[in-house]
């Protein structure tokens, strides 16, 4: 399907009040174009530089004295290919073979793919017209709606960031090597006994993962006559014992937690 772009972004009507805005509401021509462009602020300067380039496409096809049909697309096409090429960052000539088959989709009659809206003439007027006003002030366009990056940069001399030794301690705070070597056989002790009592829990873990397994595979040896109360009793017994083990573990954890505290604190 063509893409039709008359009376897209203006209508025959809005472009009637452009050209004779009402005296008494005190707009002008392009205070309206802002309105129905939906400009808010003109004082903006990207909104400024549109507003610049929709009034003079307005005044260029009025000087061809278009009528309101052709004069409503051939705004549409121009302002779709300025805010593609500006939003995109296109280059010239991508920006300009788009602005070409636009005008090409409204130049010829071959429903549904394109329009017969401007004569031959007409399209070889406005593509000049677009490349002596638009075109040669591409760069200056794309400059202006490109946004920009600042970089924030930080020296640092080399000397601050040197790492420097920490300072001694007096030999009058040192230890003495035999109270050194007590404190380091002290400190292995109870990592020794640490390491022993996670040996102990993950042995009891092992443990009831094995009473667990051997509690399945007894229950399912267990004739079908007999297997429910057999497992009423099991179940029961396995509660107690996992409630030992459970209490158990917890005791451990807490003795485990507690000298890796201080094991902690003296390391600091």
């Amino acid at each position: 399907m063509a893409q039709n772009l008359v009376w897209k972004d203006l209508t025959g009507d809005q472009i009637e009040q452009i050209r004779h805005p009402h005296p008494k509401k005190g707009q002008t021509p392009r205070d309206l174009l802002a309105k129905f462009v939906d400009i808010k602020d003109q004082a903006d300067p990207k909104n400024a530089i549109n507003l610049d380039l929709y009034a003079q496409t307005l005044r260029f096809g009025e000087s061809l004295d278009l009528q309101d049909d052709k004069l409503s697309g051939l705004f549409s096409v121009v302002k779709e290919v300025h805010l593609t090429s500006t939003s995109e960052r296109l280059q010239v000539d991508r920006s300009f073979k788009m602005f070409k088959d636009l005008m090409l989709r409204h130049s010829v009659q071959r429903p549904p793919y394109s329009v017969g809206l401007f004569t031959l003439a007409e399209m070889k007027t406005i593509l000049n017209w677009m490349l002596d006003t638009y075109y040669r002030h591409y760069k200056l366009y794309q400059y202006v709606f490109t946004d920009r990056i600042l970089t924030s940069v930080t020296q640092t001399h080399p000397m601050d960031i040197v790492e420097t030794m920490p300072a001694m301690q007096p030999l009058l705070d040192a230890m003495t090597e035999e109270q050194h070597a007590k404190v380091v056989s002290e400190e292995q002790r109870k990592v020794e006994e640490v390491a022993r009592e996670k040996a102990a829990a993950d042995a009891a873990a092992a443990e009831a993962e094995r009473q667990a397994q051997l509690r399945e595979e007894y229950v399912a040896a267990i004739p079908e006559e007999i297997r429910d109360q057999v497992a009423s009793a099991v179940e029961k017994e396995l509660m107690q014992l996992k409630q030992q083990m459970e209490e158990q573990f917890q005791e451990q954890n807490a003795a485990l937690q507690q000298r890796l505290e201080e094991l902690e604190g003296k390391a600091a």
